[in-house]
Formats: structure tokens, sequence, C-alpha cells
């Protein structure tokens, strides 16, 4: 079905663009076969139209739908009082049913019923005009299809086809059981109804697949782009007569006729290849300037980021040699605080005699503490105390130039990773530039290729193009001489226009026989096929069954021979001696070199050569003389039931 609908949305696309050129002159009136002012290539555009929105909204139609009716969904119609306010409309709804089950029921059968689809698609919809009451005033319209085809006449003529389809598309119904109407009991304006009366309410919504089958056009993406298409006939104004011959709206669909879109000439072809419509040449200039601009800005920023690598390496070897100078500092000074407390620990005997004697004279323990050194000790301490405060100051310059360092190496860093990610952005446009560069050469050079094909096919083509000039100048030749002959031909040429029109009456009415003759053909073969099948089938069964008859044959003869065999054995007795002269198979007289044996199954008397054989019988316990027949019967019977 998804080829079906693809051939219907083309068709459709094609017909009503057909109609939007045909009526791009005069958009306002078209009138439909009535109009003497109408143009025939009007007529048939919106024949084609009718018959495409036809198709699409039968498409997919399942067979056996429930009978809507607008009737049946009045508000008080089954009540008590609302039967005989409406019991006109009820006896015509039931003649309209009678005449439509029993006239044209085979019709029917056939052919396809989207009536209840439009008539359930009017009750969802709150705005639109009721074109149901109008369609079922037309008394002469008798099947689903034909008032189908007034709905939407009419629906053309409103400019509401358009929406109507939107809304069926894309419609959203809940899941609704199939039954058309729900007993009910009802009440009007608050007040209950009486007993005993019931009100039929119907379904507000049913789901579209409850019309359709999956495969639909109206259920899939088609049916979309197909609403949207008939938006462009709201810009037509149409005009149909519907009151005279509106039994012709019952006739069955028309098939759709793809091959009126498949026709071309020459002319056309020499539009489609002209220079207009060749290919435009691809300029390369900007493209090459943006390739040179990238490729410069690439260099430029290679050379930023190798100068902010010998920037960033330079910083990283002064923040090492200041690191290790801090460290060293940070020994040095270690060194000097180990020396001055050696210095203070040196008179340890005044510190401890000190804090044994008690406080005198108002002298306090700290004063009692502190030491009484020599000069000497005053001046090396002095003078360690100078280099330390020295050394600090140092340290303390040091560890601001150190930290200035750190932060100029922090900046550098996020410096370098900004350029690091600047750098591969860049690199990835320029990647991506590259590729499209590739991209775009690759294209120019199938553009140029493909434009060197076109070209050496124009060239081709415009030398055809000349001979068919020719040819066409050759044959205008040939035409004016022929005019003559032609004006002497027109006499018979009105003959044969009369038979002609006849033989095409006659064509047209053999065309179903044609078809039909085809189908035969078709089964024809078919059945040869069949009996060509079975012609095979019954040779192998006839060799099989000669096979057999031979086998069968053979079988009857031996059995008939050992059944007289057998006979013959069961009807042996002993033959006396005197009673047999000669042999009983080879018929040779007995005499004292020649003597007479017995053969103990048959008791026939046999010479010595005839009963040399030997075999065991249930009448013996030793293996005794038998004749040879005996003996070959025998053998035949042992090996058959071993």
């Amino acid at each position: 079905m998804e080829i079906e609908r693809a051939n219907l949305l083309a068709f459709a696309r094609m017909v009503i663009r057909d109609v939007l050129q045909n009526t791009s002159e005069n958009p306002h009136v078209i009138m439909y076969e009535d109009d003497p002012s109408a143009k025939p290539a009007v007529i048939t555009a919106v024949k084609r139209l009718l018959t495409i929105v036809e198709h699409c909204l039968c498409h997919g139609l399942r067979r056996s739908l429930p009978v809507i009716d607008d009737n049946s969904y009045s508000g008080d119609l089954f009540t008590n009082g609302g039967f005989l306010r409406h019991s006109n409309a009820i006896f015509k709804l039931a003649k309209d049913r009678c005449l439509s089950d029993t006239s044209i029921h085979c019709q029917s059968c056939l052919q396809p019923d989207p009536w209840p689809v439009l008539l359930h698609l009017e009750q969802l919809l709150a705005s639109c005009n009721r074109l149901s009451e109008t369609v079922n005033t037309m008394s002469e319209l008798r099947t689903g299809l034909g008032k189908s085809r007034a709905w939407i006449l009419q629906a053309l003529m409103q400019k509401s086809l358009s929406a109507y389809f939107q809304h069926l598309v894309d419609g959203e119904c809940p899941q609704v059981p199939p039954g058309l109407s729900v007993p009910q009991p009802s009440s009007t304006n608050g007040v209950d109804s009486p007993e005993g009366e019931l009100k039929f309410v119907a379904p507000k919504r049913l789901p579209r697949e409850f019309f359709y089958h999956p495969g639909a056009l109206l259920l899939n993406d088609e049916g979309v782009v197909f609403a949207g298409l008939l938006v462009g006939l709201s810009s037509i104004d149409f005009c149909f007569a519907l009151k005279d011959n509106l039994g012709e709206l019952d006739y069955p669909l028309h098939v759709i006729p793809y091959h009126i879109f498949m026709q071309y000439n020459v002319e056309q072809l020499d539009r489609l290849f002209s220079k207009q419509n060749s290919y435009a040449h691809v300029n390369l200039t900007s493209v090459i300037d943006q390739k040179s601009l990238l490729e410069d800005m690439n260099t430029k920023l290679r050379k930023r980021l190798d100068c902010a690598q010998v920037r960033q390496v330079a910083d990283e070897e002064r923040t090492a040699a200041l690191t290790t100078q801090v460290d060293a500092l940070k020994l040095e000074n270690r060194s000097l605080r180990i020396a001055i407390d050696h210095f203070r620990n040196r008179t340890p005997e005044t510190g401890t005699n000190t804090s044994e004697l008690p406080p005198q004279n108002g002298v306090t323990l700290s004063d009692a503490l502190q030491p009484h050194p020599g000069p000497e000790f005053d001046d090396e301490l002095n003078r360690l105390r100078n280099e330390n405060e020295e050394k600090s100051i140092l340290v303390r310059s040091l560890r601001a130039q150190l930290s200035e360092n750190q932060s100029h190496a922090i900046q550098l860093k996020r410096e370098l990773t900004n350029s690091r990610t600047l750098l591969e952005q860049k690199q990835l446009l320029i990647r991506q530039l590259e590729g499209k560069t590739r991209g775009l050469t690759t294209i120019v050079e199938q553009m140029r290729e493909r434009l060197a094909s076109v070209d050496a096919e124009k060239a081709s083509l415009d030398r055809v193009l000349e001979q068919l000039r020719l040819q066409v100048s050759d044959l205008q030749t040939r035409c004016s001489l022929q005019q003559d002959d032609s004006k002497i031909q027109q006499e018979l040429l009105c003959s044969l226009q009369s038979q002609l029109k006849e033989r095409t009456t006659e064509v047209e009415q053999l065309q179903a026989t044609v078809t039909e003759l085809n189908t035969c053909k078709e089964r024809v073969s078919q059945l040869q096929e069949e009996v060509e099948h079975w012609r095979t089938l019954c040779k192998e069964q006839e060799s099989s069954l000669s096979e057999m008859a031979t086998v069968v044959s053979s079988s009857k003869l031996e059995a008939d021979n050992l059944r007289e065999s057998h006979n013959a054995l069961q009807d042996a007795q002993w033959t006396a001696d005197s009673l047999v002269p000669n042999c009983s198979k080879c018929h040779v007289a007995f005499s004292v070199s020649r003597r007479r044996h017995h053969c103990r199954n048959c008791g026939l008397i046999f010479c010595h050569f005839c009963s040399t054989q030997t075999m065991s019988l249930p009448s013996a316990a030793k293996p005794v003389r038998v004749c040879d027949r005996c003996h070959n019967l025998l053998l035949h019977r042992y090996t058959a039931k071993s």
C-alpha cells in the first residue's frame, strides 16, 4: 500500500497544479459541463481533481461499515414526543433506505461507501455547515458513493474541503466501542424524563481505524500532505450545477489515468537542456581567499604559541632557581638559630644558680635570670643579631619576589592554557575548514565532470536537434507538396472519419471483451502449465505402472508355475514299478544298467541321472533322493521362507 499512497499523492500534486494553472487567468468562476464558456481543459482538470479526491477518501476504506445517518443523532428523535414531531423525517429515511437496499444492492456491495465517514466527520465539527442535510434532500442519489460525491462538490463550493480533510487527518479520536447508539435515560433542562422514555445517545467520537485499514492514505503522512495540497484550492470559486442529472453521481469509481503525465515531446527536452537551465560555473576565488586567510591566522597563532612556550620555559627556570635560593636561605637561617641557641645556653650554671636563689631587695626573677656575660659575648651576640636581621630582611624580600614570581607563573599558566584552548579551537576550526575545502574541491571536481558530461550530452543533443530540424524542414517541404493531395482526399477523409467513429465505438465495446480475453488467456496459460505438469506426472506414473506390470506379470507366472507344481505335489502318489517302464523326465527305458529310482517327494519314478539331487524332507531324518523339479521347488520354497 505504500506504492499506492505514493502514486495517489503524486497524481494529486499533478492534478492540483494543473487545475491552478488552467484557472490562473479566471480563478473566480468555474462552470462544470453546463457552462458553454468553460474551457475543455478546465473541465477535464476538474474531473481529474474529483476523481483523485474520491480515490484518496476511499483508499483503505473498510467494506463493512455501520450505517450512520444524521437523523439517528438528533436529540429527541426516538423519544415519545419526538417521534410525532419527526415522523416525516423517519418515513423519508425508511423510504430512502428501502430504495437503496432493493434497487442497487449489488452495486453498493461492490463499491466503497465513504458516507458514514463524512457523517461522523460533520458530527465532530461544531462550526461546519450541515452539508448532509442538503445531500439527504436529493432523493435521486441512491448510493453512499453518490452522496459522498455531492458532499465533496458542496464542500468545494464552500471552500471547506481542505478543513474537513485536515480535521479528519489530525483529529484525535479515543477508542470507543463500535456500537452506534446506547439507550440511556435522558433528562431535559434538569427535569427527569417520564418512566420508560429512553433517549438514544450516539457516541461522540470514533477512532479513524474504525473506518479505515492501517495502511490507508488518511492514516499516514501522505494524508497530511494531501490535506495541505487541498488548501491551494481555496483560492478558486467553484460552481457546480447539482439539480439536474443527480443520478449520474452514482456511477462507480473511475480509473486514475496515470498515462497522461508520462508524455513528453522534443520541445520540452530542448527547453530542459537550454542555456538558462545549464549548470552555473562555480567561482573558487572566495574559497581560495578564505583558505589563505585561515592559513595566515594559523601561522600567526603558531608563532604566538611558540613565544608563549619560550616564556613559560624561562619562567619555570627562574622559579626553580628562586626555589633553590629560598631553600638555601632557609638552611642558613636554621643554622643561625642553632648558633644563637648555643650561645644562649653557654652559661647554664648561672641560670641554675639564679633559679635557686629567692628574690631579695626588690629584684625580680626575670632580673635574676638575665645572664651577665662579658663584652666579647655581647659583641658576638650583636653581630649575630644584626646578621640575622639582614638575613630575615633578605628572606622576606626573596619571599615577596617568590610570591610575585609564583603569581606571574600562575598568570602565565592561565595564559598558556587559554592559548592552548584557543589553539585547539583554531586547529579544530582549521581541520573543519580543511575538510570543507576538500569536500568543496571534490564537489567542484564532480561539478566540473558533470558539467563536461552535460556539455557533451548537450552537444550530442544539439546535433540530434539539428538533425531533427533538418528532418522537420524536409517534412515541411514534403507537407507543402502533399497539401494539394490532401485537399483531394478530404472528401474521402470525411467518410473515413464517420467509419472511424463507428469503429471506435465498436473498439470501446470490444475493449471489455479484450480484457476478458486477456484474463482468459492468462487462465488458459496457467491451465496449460498445469496440464503439462500433470502430463509429465502421468507419464512418470505410467512408466512406473508399466514396470510394476512387468514385475507383477513375472511374479504371476512364477506363482502359476509354483501353484501347478504345488498342486502336482499335493496329488503325488507312490507309483508302482511295474506301471512305469520309462523315466518320467528323459523318457529312457529302464534296463539292468538303468535302474528305477522313486522321488521321495512326488512319488514318480526317475532314472539315476534325473534324480541325483538330495533334499531333506519333514518325513525323513536324512536327506533323501528327489527329482530335479522337486529339488528346484523345494529350494525355492526354502529360500522364500528364509
